[in-house]
């Protein structure tokens, strides 16, 4: 069964205990109700009539019109209220005593037989009243138990939905999880066995090329030279892709292996800007540099720290343009941080794609191909900086530049 429908299943089914539950006791409160105006209704009318006609008869005036007209109202009311077994036939036999009454007003016989009609309706009527009492207190008691054993029914089967419902949904998804968990995990590790065994050979590729081109091997023309050069950039770019994989493979895994130490921000910056002067060069660009020897040793790992460095670097240079300047500052930031920040002088990045710079894979979407990378090394980068308890970021302006920094501890030890 899909999640949805399980969903549906478990929502409808608490529903239609909720149903239930509601609907026996609505229909116990109809039955109450109904029972309780049967008693107020008829029943008590009878007993109305049946008091009047005992008044007028007890009056001293039986014999008067203004008595006799309230005897004559009161038992043809009664008689269109015959509601109990019995009470017709003691009606007929008031209303035969009252008019063998009215012609003879002063025969005692048929006045007795007349109070002895009104008391048995009378009693008829209370009877019943008592009756449709307890059938009512029956109803209610049976109303009390039934909703209280539904109501104890509905609340175990809630419980035990609550207990049981949300394994039955959450044991699937785990399994959803733990199998993508798996791929992901095997995805990595390929990656990781692939990036690394592609290295060796990319090594090899480059040193047989470093042989070719010593001149003591033998001599090239200039179009072989162009070729070997060709060569030569397309086995960096493979050495640097590799390289990328395997470190975000590392961070994928969440295995990064930091090597702590104190560093002064001067030899992270003098290794990195070293080992990107050959690709400036090429540009003709200048990377000015201001990190003041007075500045505090930071806690990292110095290797991960200057391959961010680079990473920062090599970007700045793809897209700036030539001749042009790159600012790379090193400077205190609050009292335990120091940010390291490099601006060029490229085309800026559309503020809409700021927020996902540092996501795996992406690139921006209408940058120039041949300088966009396999879009890792800035996610890499975020996660080494974060895992020495740094932080990274960028801000940068179509048409100006952008301006990518990040923050070290301070070493207080």
């Amino acid at each position: 069964m899909r999640l949805k429908n399980k969903l549906r299943f478990g929502i409808g089914f608490l529903f239609l205990m909720a149903l239930i539950s509601s609907g026996l006791a609505d229909y116990y409160l109809n039955r109450l109700s109904s029972d309780s105006k049967l008693i107020l209704k008829n029943n008590y009318r009878s007993i109305t009539y049946s008091k009047n006609i005992g008044e007028a008869l007890d009056d001293g005036k039986t014999n008067s019109s203004a008595n006799q007209q309230i005897i004559e109202t009161n038992l043809t009311q009664e008689e269109h209220n015959i509601t109990e077994p019995g009470e017709a036939k003691l009606a007929a036999t008031l209303r035969a005593n009252f008019e063998l009454y009215k012609l003879a007003p002063g025969n005692i016989l048929y006045k007795n037989n007349i109070r002895a009609a009104v008391y048995a309706i009378m009693q008829l009527n209370m009877t019943a009243i008592q009756h449709k009492s307890d059938t009512a207190s029956k109803t209610a008691d049976d109303a009390v138990i039934i909703v209280s054993l539904m109501g104890s029914l509905c609340f175990l089967i809630a419980f035990s939905f609550w207990v049981n419902f949300p394994s039955y949904i959450a044991n699937p998804v785990t399994k959803n999880i733990d199998n993508l968990k798996q791929a992901s995990d095997n995805k990595t590790t390929f990656i990781a066995t692939v990036s690394h065994e592609l290295k060796t050979p990319i090594s090899s590729m480059k040193m047989g090329i470093k042989l070719l081109q010593d001149e003591r091997v033998g001599t090239m023309n200039t179009e072989q030279q162009q070729i070997l050069e060709n060569i030569e950039d397309d086995a960096k770019r493979l050495l640097q892709i590799t390289g990328e994989l395997l470190n975000a493979a590392q961070a994928e895994t969440g295995n990064i292996q930091l090597n702590f130490g104190s560093a002064h921000p001067t030899n992270i910056v003098n290794y990195a800007v070293k080992s990107i002067k050959s690709l400036a060069d090429q540009k003709e660009i200048t990377i000015a540099i201001n990190c003041p020897e007075t500045l505090p040793n930071v806690m990292a790992d110095l290797d991960k720290t200057t391959w961010v460095l680079i990473n920062l670097l090599s970007n700045a240079i793809k897209y700036s343009p030539v001749k042009s300047t790159i600012d790379l500052s090193i400077q205190t930031k609050g009292k335990n941080v120091i940010e390291f920040a490099v601006k060029d002088a490229g085309r800026g990045i559309d503020a809409m794609y700021l927020s996902r710079i540092f996501e795996r894979y992406f690139k921006v979407p209408d940058a120039d191909p041949e300088k966009t990378g396999t879009g890792l090394g800035l996610a890499i980068a975020k996660d080494f900086i974060e895992a020495q308890g740094g932080a990274i970021g960028v801000s940068s302006q179509p048409g100006i530049g952008s301006r990518f920094h990040f923050t070290l501890i301070v070493n207080n030890a």
